[in-house]
């Protein structure tokens, strides 16, 4: 995917296609270790996404690198920090690596309220995402 990349920090790059209307989060291979930076860390991509005007946008979250983490701490961090992250865009896709990451993210969609389609076919995510007309 082309795109502008507007935001780089250890954990996530941003890109936008402004063609196709998606903006592209692509999470690292870095671990997300210290609890106590999690809020700084959303706080940081939800103010990217924020000026960009999400509701323009639909969002490909592509966890591909992400080490799994699913110990009771984080996932309650998350469920707090995930709307920084997925909230308020046209549409949500989600590219994942495995089936066991397809059934977090899905166990996830459900809890949050929020739609996302979630695949290891990126092609089929970005079809979904594309800007109608």
């Amino acid at each position: 995917m082309s795109g502008r990349q507007v935001y780089q920090d250890e954990y996530f790059t941003v890109l936008v296609d402004d063609r196709t209307g998606i903006v592209r989060t692509v999470r690292s291979e870095k671990p997300l270790e210290a609890l106590e930076e999690l809020d700084g860390i959303f706080t940081r991509l939800g103010a990217c996404l924020d000026a960009l005007g999400r509701s323009r946008y639909g969002l490909l979250a592509d966890l591909r690198a992400t080490p799994g983490r699913n110990d009771p701490q984080f996932e309650a961090a998350m469920v707090r920090l995930r709307p920084l992250w997925v909230g308020g865009f046209r549409k949500v896709g989600v590219l994942v690596r495995s089936t066991v990451g397809m059934m977090q993210i899905q166990r996830h969609a459900r809890h949050d309220g929020v739609e996302r389609l979630i695949s290891k076919d990126e092609d089929e995510l970005l079809k979904y995402l594309v800007q109608d007309g």
